[in-house]
């Protein structure tokens, strides 16, 4: 009994009656001794990390994962799957009955009041007969071993179903982090589950959309949008939020970029209260106007259909009880517990941080209907339990594992007879609209931080030194029109003398970077699902260090030109070259080549002859001191400088390099139109470059046409709008007659 956890009684998951160890858990406590008690906790520490980075949104998960699991021997499964399954399928059928026929009402099996006043009976949903699926599609069971080790039920979960992500996801991580722990063998997977699950949602859906639906930032709990986010990777679907829905045509579908998009399945995590606002009154922003519509027309399956969360009542549960032999002829293999009962609920140990302790466990088995029968997961969650009025502990999550040394063969369905004909496949055709925004207005925030910081790095050293060279006049009055170019600095301080120490309290008054990074960290969040867990990870690491150095003006700028350069060399190095990759592209590109279209055209606003500190502070503006030293000599000149910045297409700073990379982008997503745009414009900078004077017209009409083709990629992508026309005068008399 050495160095086992303290505090353990009699009725508990690890020992048994006489102190001894209970036969299924010997393998995991020999492993457990083997890591030693100091590397367990650091195990815990590092499990608990990697689900950090897999929380979507920005969102920090309330619940830990604890590295210790519960076990289950496959006699105990066994019997928890015939009642699991039991139950859901005479919930199922209750369900069926109370928005259909109603026999249980007219029979008195369940009193009409109760039911019918129940804020989740929906009316609108009750349409006389059965709908194509089933209504009840996943179910969840709270379990809790009382002190005979006999099994019961604490509640169940027949509307949203909470935790399946997680319990989808936790087994490998755990396995990443503990492998000591599976290298004993005999645990089934949960893999052939799970693939089955894909398999069947993807069938039913028939080649339409399948996607989990979030409540998102707008009305989800933090901890709920992590499970969603979580469920969606492990089943391989899309994540989508009420605002990327439309219905259209009795139909709902999804807004993305080749249009709109035929859902078929959803697996919903907002209550069915607040889904439809057109016929439940919830609210608007959360909701789906005429998704019950689409659910009672059969066009639409909601995984679980609004309603049925009506038998999770309290008020009903006494008479839910009873309607097992009344609808099943069977009697009840899963006997409610009672409040004694959950008091006694056996106890399992669990990593503290500090050492070891024992709580109370419930149970949560997660099942789900294929058409035919119902399928228990292998596994599920273990969540510790607290008496009423106590403060929940700090404990964590529990891996349930199910012990079998022959597993069944699981089959994911026939092969197809022939390999799918190959299709032309449109470069990010089914990204939702909302992502493509995201990730196109995190480019453009990305580039404008850093061309602000690019500028004060550069206007700052030359305002504080107080040199009053004509030279150094001029270089400091074109410095403060492009400030204020920026909105760094008040329109009214423009082309003006000023000083350093006016520019350092204007900025700490104003705060503009504080509200860039403000902004990249709010879309970074928003676009969070299409980045990788490490990728997440290291871009907010650095996010917040720049966000941190803000009080210290001396290392700010360059800490945040730093996390400039670190989410560069992500998106170029991690991300695949097609789906929100091209918008974030196509974002950082238009705003680049804005800026210095504008920029340019305040710096090279003079006669040749007094373009000299324009073209230098151009070049340095660039980044483009070292190539320009090493093929000209350093020696400033219009020609060169002019074909560097505008013309170079080997160039990343510029004019000419950002009008290629776009027109690539555009091409990919079969714009064609604006990317002949964006060619003919790389045409006309390019063509600058042979001349030295009136450069300010044609460059701040350049930075209009990129402002004119923005607006044309929103309503062409995000807003899916037509573009504006006018009528000609035909038409308008044509019209008028």
């Amino acid at each position: 009994m050495q160095g086992l956890p303290e505090g353990l009684s009699a009725c508990d998951e690890l020992i048994d009656r006489h102190g001894r160890i209970r036969t299924p858990w010997g393998p995991v406590m020999t492993a457990v001794r083997e890591i030693g008690p100091a590397e367990l906790e650091r195990r815990a520490a590092a499990l608990n990390r990697q689900m950090g980075l897999a929380a979507p949104f920005g969102t920090t998960p309330k619940s830990m994962y604890d590295p210790l699991p519960s076990v289950l021997t496959a006699r105990e499964f066994a019997a928890l799957e015939a009642a699991v399954g039991q139950r859901a399928r005479m919930l199922s059928t209750a369900l069926e009955d109370l928005y259909g026929p109603q026999t249980l009402l007219r029979q008195g099996h369940l009193p009409p009041a109760l039911v019918l006043g129940e804020p989740h009976f929906l009316r609108a949903m009750h349409t006389g007969g059965p709908l194509p699926g089933p209504r009840l599609s996943f179910y969840a069971a709270d379990l809790i071993r009382g002190p005979n080790g006999q099994f019961h039920l604490l509640r169940d979960h027949t509307g949203v179903i909470p935790g399946l992500g997680h319990a989808l996801s936790l087994r490998r991580l755990a396995a990443s982090t503990l492998p000591e722990l599976f290298r004993a063998g005999g645990l089934r997977s949960l893999r052939p589950a799970r693939e089955m699950l894909v398999d069947h949602l993807h069938r039913g859906a028939e080649g339409g959309l399948v996607a989990v639906l979030s409540a998102g930032a707008n009305g989800g709990a933090e901890q709920d949008m992590v499970d969603e986010a979580l469920l969606a990777r492990a089943l391989g679907l899309l994540l989508i939020e009420p605002g990327d829905l439309a219905a259209r045509n009795g139909a709902l579908h999804m807004k993305t970029l080749s249009g709109l998009l035929h859902v078929a399945t959803l697996i919903r995590g907002i209550s069915g209260i607040d889904l439809d606002p057109l016929e439940q009154g919830g609210r608007p922003g959360l909701g789906i106007p005429g998704a019950f519509g689409a659910v009672r027309a059969g066009v639409l399956s909601l995984l679980n259909a609004p309603g049925t969360a009506l038998v999770e009542a309290a008020s009903l549960r006494p008479y839910i009880d009873q309607l097992c032999p009344i609808l099943l002829g069977e009697a009840p293999l899963l006997p409610r517990a009672a409040e004694a009962t959950a008091a006694e609920a056996s106890k399992a140990p669990f990593c503290t941080g500090q050492g070891y302790t024992a709580a109370p466990l419930c149970l949560r088995l997660f099942a789900w209907n294929d058409g035919t029968t119902w399928i228990v997961l292998p596994g599920g969650l273990g969540l510790p339990m607290t008496a009423a009025g106590e403060s929940a502990p700090a404990l964590g999550l529990k891996d349930v594992w199910v012990l079998d040394e022959e597993e069944d063969l699981y089959t994911a369905g026939p092969l197809p007879a022939e390999p799918p004909a190959r299709v032309t496949f449109l470069a990010a055709a089914h990204l939702p609209s909302r992502l493509a925004d995201n990730l196109f207005w995190l480019g453009r925030s990305v580039e404008r931080l850093e061309a602000a910081c690019r500028l004060l790095m550069l206007a700052l050293p030359r305002l504080e030194s107080g040199t009053s060279l004509p030279r150094d006049i001029a270089e400091c009055a074109l410095l403060s029109r492009c400030l204020a170019q920026a909105g760094l600095l008040p329109a009214e301080l423009a082309g003006g003398a000023i000083s350093g120490r006016l520019l350092r309290q204007t900025l700490a008054r104003r705060r503009p970077l504080a509200g860039l990074l403000r902004e990249v960290g709010r879309l970074v969040n928003a676009s969070s699902e299409r980045l990788s867990p490490s990728m997440l990870a290291t871009v907010r690491f650095a996010l917040n260090h720049a966000a941190e150095a803000q009080p210290h003006q001396e290392s700010a700028l360059p800490t945040m030109l730093a996390f400039c350069a670190t989410f560069a060399g992500i998106a170029a190095e991690n991300m695949s070259r097609d789906g929100g990759w091209l918008f974030l592209e196509m974002g950082r590109r238009l705003e680049r080549a804005e800026t210095m279209a504008e920029s340019l055209a305040i710096l090279l606003d003079a006669p040749p002859e007094r373009l000299e500190p324009g073209l230098g502070l151009a070049i340095e503006l660039a980044d483009s001191v070292l190539s320009y030293d090493l093929r000209h000599a350093g020696i400033l000149a219009p020609g060169p400088v002019l074909a560097m910045l505008l013309a170079d297409i080997s160039n990343p700073r510029a004019f000419a390099y950002q009008c290629a990379a776009l027109r690539g982008c555009l091409t990919r997503l079969g714009a064609e139109d604006d990317a002949e745009s964006a060619r003919q414009l790389q045409q006309d900078i390019a063509n600058l470059a042979g001349t030295a004077a009136g450069l300010r017209a044609p460059l701040t009409q350049a930075g209009a046409k990129l402002r004119q083709l923005s607006d044309r990629v929103q309503r062409r992508f995000f807003t899916l709008l037509p573009e504006a026309h006018t009528l000609e005068d035909e038409e308008i008399l044509e019209a008028a007659q």
